[in-house]
């Protein structure tokens, strides 16, 4: 007896994934922007309220699943884009850390001259 194709037994066509690929990856640029704007965000953890806590982790879990998505739809790709942007990510933390410790040095430094020109020892007496 001959079985009629159904849809759930017929493979989709090339355009079909690539259809789909598209869209995860638009979903996926979107969630990476908003992650990027999170990563910009200086806000201390503990000023930060209950509700930007749970969009935070909204962000996250968007960002996790459009990769998932995007897996699914071509894989390999939603994996090396999470690499891609972990790394791009951390150099961009590694930049601003520098950044700060350069600042905090030339603080210090400043301070210790000031502190020498006024007399000033480092535990504040004269």
């Amino acid at each position: 007896m001959y079985n009629q194709p159904t849809q759930a037994n017929i493979p989709p066509t090339p355009s079909q994934i690539e259809q789909k690929a598209m869209v995860a990856r638009k979903k996926l640029e979107q969630c990476f922007k908003d992650f990027h704007k999170l990563m910009l965000d200086k806000v201390l953890d503990e000023n930060k309220t209950a509700a930007v806590k749970n969009t935070e982790r909204k962000i996250v879990d968007d960002l996790l699943h459009s990769v998932v998505a995007l897996e699914q739809a071509n894989v390999g790709q939603g994996l090396l884009s999470l690499l891609t942007i972990s790394v791009r990510e951390h150099l961009s933390l590694r930049d601003r850390t520098n950044e700060l410790e350069y600042e905090l040095y030339k603080t210090k430094r400043d301070l210790r001259n000031l502190q020498r020109d006024l007399g000033v020892k480092p535990d504040g007496k004269k």
